[in-house]
């Protein structure tokens, strides 16, 4: 069986409402997170108990784009859609991307370094209104 799998090489990553962020050269993981409720109790004994939460944490998102001195970052606080679209792959006749409404927590410039591509890194929190949810690619 041969080998398969993929690079990041041609995704893409759009803010709703502040538009294109420039080249973007690294898109973070997206992590969900269910987080715990102990229901230990004085008579537990062993290990702690737990049932999981009610709601999930939405999570966020880190992605990194060039730096130019005409770059314009986007504004913190500003709630838009943010939408990534994966590389499509052969055969596929629509990408796979994650979508979801939320708002930048960060952004960060970047170092100045000799021989080092200026690179800013930004931060999206999704509020967890719309997503973040996971659309499959199509064939």
């Amino acid at each position: 069986m041969a080998l398969t799998g993929d690079t990041g090489n041609g995704a893409t990553l759009a803010l709703g409402t502040t538009g294109a962020v420039g080249n973007v050269r690294n898109i973070g993981e997206i992590a969900k997170e269910l987080g715990k409720i102990e229901t230990s109790h004085l008579g537990t004994t062993g290990q702690k108990t737990y049932i999981p939460d009610d709601l999930e944490e939405p999570g966020e998102v880190e992605f990194e784009v060039e730096w130019t001195t005409t770059t314009t970052l986007p504004s913190t606080g500003v709630v838009e859609t943010l939408t990534i679209t994966y590389p499509k792959r052969t055969g596929e006749a629509t990408a796979a991307n994650h979508a979801g409404t939320g708002f930048i927590t960060k952004v960060s410039t970047p170092q100045l370094v000799n021989g080092t591509l200026q690179v800013a890194k930004i931060t999206f929190a999704f509020d967890g209104d719309t997503g973040p949810t996971y659309t499959k690619a199509t064939t």
